[in-house]
């Protein structure tokens, strides 16, 4: 492999007169009529190398690059010195490089190298069509020496160059994982502390749950286009979802988000007072009624039920401080006070009527939300340990784009029903 020293000789002023017309040159050698013939000319050059190896060569063929970096193994795991997809690439190779919709563009010492190992293989090539016509015993050892030393220079360049890109590529999807793992261990704490401890964990829960669905919004636009994702991703769909499910005890999700949407402090819009949706978080808003409405009393506006209801029902139990349970802990001992005992009373009335088609509707849209975002969930949980070896090309994962398909359409389809002004009478 080249030192520094061999490498800035490389590129010195012969360098710009030998890459001259090496354009046309890779378009004629990746032609299908040369391109089949790759391999066995590599063999024949790798086979060269090594009779000599131990003799001519006091240089470590290939390089360090190959072993180090673990997202590109697989591109020399049939073991041979010389692998023709490397090569191939190296003639397909331009100025640039798309990943996740961005343009990369290599340096110009990779372009440089690239150009130099093409003008190594040329005399080569010629030589090769002599050792088969059996004009020459064997292919002179200054041409492979050459090219060899060409080849682990242009090779150590792009591997560095191609992993600085998916290192850059795959930044989205790092803070998306670092912003997950707040929020599962703010849930964690959750479970351990009593009532009415728990409330302020949850409103922890709801600053990391913000900061991971904005971390969601910005891999989402690296793998998804425009026109197939949600814009503005508010949290607070899934915590009316989640509601939603609660208020039926429906648990066939189930959410690192169970009991959030009894965090304190969530406002929503009083579209009696005001027209169109608040923006900006939560935290931002009071809990006035002159700024807006409680989660509760908006699901009650939006489709007729509330926590009393679903206490008086027996849905809700008050025998734990955690989740909905700490909720209807809070609505039986405070009912008296707050006006929620007008909702117990008349909850026995409430259950015989028939539920309404949005109410029936939402539940649908919020297991479907939610089993989503716990898919996205668990695909980054997985990916945690494998950043250093993953193709940084996410949008051309079928899979992960799938999973994220899943959750935008989701999204998008609770949002228009149940966060937009129209929807309330």
């Amino acid at each position: 492999m080249l030192n520094n020293h061999g490498q800035r000789a490389a590129f010195g002023r012969s360098s710009p007169v030998a890459t001259l017309g090496v354009r046309s040159l890779r378009e004629e050698y990746t032609k299908p009529v040369h391109k089949h013939s790759i391999l066995s000319h590599l063999q024949l050059i790798e086979e060269t190398y090594q009779r000599n190896a131990s003799v001519l060569y006091n240089e470590p063929f290939g390089s360090l690059e190959r072993t180090e970096l673990r997202r590109f193994r697989h591109l020399f795991q049939g073991e041979e010195l010389l692998p023709p997809n490397v090569f191939v690439a190296a003639l397909e190779l331009t100025a640039s490089e798309t990943l996740n919709g961005r343009q990369m563009p290599y340096d110009t010492d990779v372009l440089i190298l690239r150009d130099n190992l093409v003008m190594a293989y040329k005399p080569l090539v010629a030589k090769i069509r002599q050792l088969k016509a059996k004009e020459i015993e064997e292919l002179p050892q200054r041409l492979v020496h050459n090219f060899c030393r060409s080849w682990s220079a242009w090779e150590a360049a792009w591997l560095r160059n191609r992993e600085v890109h998916a290192v850059d590529a795959l930044q989205p999807l790092a803070k998306a994982i670092l912003a997950l793992e707040p929020l599962l261990l703010s849930v964690e704490k959750e479970r351990l502390l009593p009532w009415p401890r728990v409330q302020h964990q949850k409103a922890v829960t709801l600053k990391c749950l913000h900061g991971f669905v904005d971390a969601l919004s910005a891999l989402a636009a690296c793998v998804l286009p425009s026109l197939q994702r949600e814009l503005d991703h508010d949290p607070r769909l899934l915590l009316l979802m989640e509601h939603v499910l609660s208020l039926r005890g429906d648990r066939s999700v189930q959410s690192c988000l169970d009991g959030l949407s009894s965090a304190p402090e969530v406002v929503f819009p009083d579209h009696h007072a005001t027209s169109g949706l608040m923006p900006g978080p939560p935290s931002s808003q009071s809990s006035g009624s002159a700024k807006g409405v409680t989660l509760d009393a908006y699901a009650f506006k939006l489709l007729g039920a509330s926590v009393g209801d679903a206490v008086a029902a027996g849905k809700l139990h008050a025998d734990s401080g955690n989740g909905q349970a700490g909720r209807a802990k809070m609505v039986c001992s405070l009912g008296a006070h707050s006006g929620s005992l007008s909702s117990l009373q008349a909850a026995p009335h409430a259950e015989g009527m028939e539920e309404s088609q949005l109410s029936h509707r939402a539940v649908g849209h919020a297991v479907e939300l939610l089993s989503a975002f716990e898919g996205v969930k668990d695909v980054l949980l997985s990916l945690k340990s494998s950043l250093d070896e993953i193709d940084p090309a996410l949008d051309s994962d079928p899979d992960f784009v799938r999973y994220f398909q899943r959750l935008e359409h989701a999204f998008r389809r609770a949002k228009r029903l149940f966060l937009e002004p129209d929807t309330l009478a």
